[in-house]
């Protein structure tokens, strides 16, 4: 086919206008999924990083919990003095001594010697208080639960326990439940086993 000025002109114009509108929607189709997928990956990435956030002040505070449980009791001075590990008890608070310096004497300067954890369910809140007033431990908790149990591995019920009671713990369960927006409430649980009881 032989090309003639008029034949040449239309292939060097460019795109033609429907060419034109066609790219257009298929370039405008094409960034919005690509946005829709960044955006999605936003969120998700957000929620993740949030849910790890919560996941690990839960299993701080319950190391914290644990640890403190653990020791209740602890009266190295010789001879012992007679430290009283649990001072009182019930489903939602516990207050916990120990002699950890070995001088006698029970501190209530950090690090405190005699701590009470509570969960107030209307603040969402589990609270540490070292003698010096309570403090936020963890936040957005839906539901804690303590529970008691001898060396038999029996529970203990019957709260607030009395001295007796006390006395007789073995080992501590401790669940709480905390909310993560948008997700699986985390839940998590442990059984401390006490040193000094």
């Amino acid at each position: 086919m032989k090309t003639t000025p008029r034949t040449r002109g239309r292939r060097e114009a460019g795109m033609t206008l429907v060419e034109l509108l066609v790219t257009a929607a298929i370039l405008g189709t094409v960034m919005l999924v690509a946005s829709t997928i960044m955006m999605g990956s936003s969120r998700m990435e957000s929620r993740t990083s949030e849910r790890a956030t919560v996941q690990g002040g839960a299993r701080q505070a319950l190391s914290l919990i644990s640890t403190e449980l653990r020791q209740a009791g602890a009266d190295p001075s010789s001879p012992p003095v007679g430290i009283v590990g649990i001072v009182s008890a019930d489903s939602l608070r516990i207050r916990v001594r120990a002699d950890l310096n070995g001088n006698g004497t029970i501190q209530t300067a950090e690090p405190s010697e005699d701590v009470t954890y509570a969960y107030n369910d209307t603040t969402g809140t589990i609270t540490r208080d070292p003698g010096t007033g309570p403090v936020v431990l963890l936040a957005n908790v839906t539901a804690m639960t303590l529970q008691y149990f001898d060396s038999a591995n029996q529970p203990i019920t019957g709260f607030p326990l009395s001295t007796t009671d006390a006395a007789r713990v073995h080992s501590i369960g401790l669940s709480f439940t905390s909310e993560v927006r948008q997700s699986q409430p985390l839940t998590l649980s442990t059984r401390v086993t006490l040193r000094n009881m």
